[in-house]
């Protein structure tokens, strides 16, 4: 191959590597603005049934005219009471996923930085200890760089268990929410026709 057709194929990866590089910082915004609309939304919900407890509350004060079934308001209250609960764990838990999930990228690539820092000594053909100036071992450093990268993938695959779990407990409290919310909304409307 000629250094021309190298040096333009060397910028087609450049420019192909950029393109690559934008794209992932776009994603990584629009997982971050979901994020927060995704966080805004619940906190709403949450917000919301706390106000209608608190209006159901004020209006049968208000009212001495019992409401039928009586069965039906009392579902609805609880309803709205454990959609609250939800939206409060949820709001509470996904924080907490966020650094976990942080923190596992953050082990993975420390664990990649090693390796290849690893790798590089090893392929040195003299490599030097910076502090003492001695020569090192690349025999001792292979069996250390072994045993740390063993020892880190044991943390790492903990910390994707951890992260694993959280989003699960985020997830459910997610869907507790929505079916509480959504069958308080039902039960409320079902109520109001059979009473009025």
């Amino acid at each position: 191959m000629n250094d021309g057709e190298s040096q333009r194929l060397k910028i087609l990866l450049d420019n192909a590597s950029a393109n690559l590089t934008k794209a992932i910082a776009d994603i990584n915004q629009g997982q971050i603005d979901a994020a927060n609309g995704r966080t805004a939304y619940f906190d709403r919900l949450t917000i919301g049934a706390g106000a209608v407890i608190a209006a159901i509350v004020s209006f049968l004060g208000g009212h001495a005219s019992t409401l039928h079934p009586e069965w039906l308001l009392r579902c609805s209250l609880v309803s709205l009471t454990l959609a609250m609960l939800a939206g409060l764990y949820r709001g509470h838990r996904y924080p907490c996923y966020i650094l976990q999930a942080k923190k596992v990228i953050w082990d993975e690539a420390a664990r990649h930085y090693q390796k290849i820092k690893g790798e590089n000594i090893l392929a040195s053909s003299n490599p030097v200890d910076l502090h003492t100036g001695n020569f090192i071992n690349k025999e001792k450093l292979s069996k250390e760089y072994g045993l740390a990268d063993t020892e880190l993938d044991t943390e790492i695959k903990n910390e994707i268990k951890k992260r694993e779990r959280l989003l699960k407990e985020w997830q459910s409290a997610e869907v507790v929410c929505l079916f509480a919310v959504g069958f308080a909304m039902v039960s409320l409307v079902w109520l109001a026709l059979c009473t009025f």
